[in-house]
């Protein structure tokens, strides 16, 4: 949570509009084409003889200047009603340009929001840590659920701990190193591992230790995506209680009778103790 934090809200009003849901996007869209409508329905109601209002008495003069708005900011012009001085015909070509301007704007902004690149990368909701080759090994894995590959992948992982140095508390990052960061194609799944050696910051925890350290181990990955040509991201964390010693990954490739590979997702989180039929 931040407090006294200093905004700028102009200035990131479009990765505010970028990065809102949809619903509350298309909200927005929807109350200011009213609100921008009924603006001009008053300007347009000012001027008693300003348009030529032809429809039925039974419709408010208010309401007909506000449909007769939204024919005009959507240039449609039925021609029921149009213009007839000076003053109403300076109100069109006043709202036809804001018009022009804010389906442009709107329109720039629905295409961003669609043109985003996005990972559907999954990350095992936990960490193990087990022996593996001569030495204790961190263990996590991912996997990319889109029919396709990334390129070019990497992998970063780092250890967010709380250090106190002369009485002060501070947050210190230390970069694991990994057995392999990088893959030059990602298409199915990734165990990423780091060996926990003396120069590694988390030797020499256990369970406990690392439960009541409160450290928190943060991923990130990025690649090229081969569908558009995009780069995408995509991140995990893991604190205390996602970080399980003495644990190992279920198995979740497989081959079918015609030799195809195949994982299964819905194992893709599971964890067993390392001596329930470990090798």
């Amino acid at each position: 949570m931040r407090v006294g934090d200093a905004r700028a809200p102009i200035g990131d009003l479009y990765h505010a509009l970028v990065s809102m849901r949809w619903s509350t996007f298309i909200a927005l869209f929807v109350i200011g084409f009213f609100l921008l409508n009924c603006f001009f329905a008053v300007l347009f109601a000012l001027d008693a003889n300003g348009l030529n209002i032809t429809a039925s008495e039974k419709i408010p003069v208010f309401l007909i200047a506000f449909f007769f708005s939204v024919h005009t900011i959507a240039t449609v012009g039925y021609g029921n009603v149009y213009p007839q001085d000076l003053f109403a015909n300076v109100v069109v070509v006043i709202e036809i340009a804001v018009g022009l301007l804010y389906f442009a704007l709107t329109s720039g902004l629905v295409f961003a929001r669609f043109s985003r690149p996005t990972a559907r990368v999954l990350f095992s909701n936990v960490a193990v840590v087990r022996e593996f080759g001569g030495g204790p090994m961190l263990l996590l894995r991912a996997a990319n659920q889109r029919h396709n590959f990334i390129f070019e992948a990497n992998v970063r992982c780092s250890l967010l701990r709380l250090e106190t140095i002369s009485g002060r508390e501070i947050r210190r990052f230390y970069d694991l190193k990994l057995e392999r960061a990088a893959t030059p194609v990602f298409s199915l799944s990734w165990t990423i591992m780091h060996r926990i050696d003396a120069e590694s910051p988390l030797f020499g925890l256990d369970q406990e230790a690392f439960e009541a350290g409160g450290d928190e181990i943060i991923v990130s990955l990025t690649g090229l995506d081969s569908s558009v040509s995009q780069l995408i991201h995509a991140r995990a964390a893991y604190g205390p209680g996602d970080v399980l010693f003495g644990r190992e990954f279920v198995d979740v490739l497989s081959r079918d009778e015609s030799g195809r590979l195949i994982i299964d997702y819905r194992r893709f989180h599971e964890v067993r103790p390392i001596d329930a039929g470990a090798t």
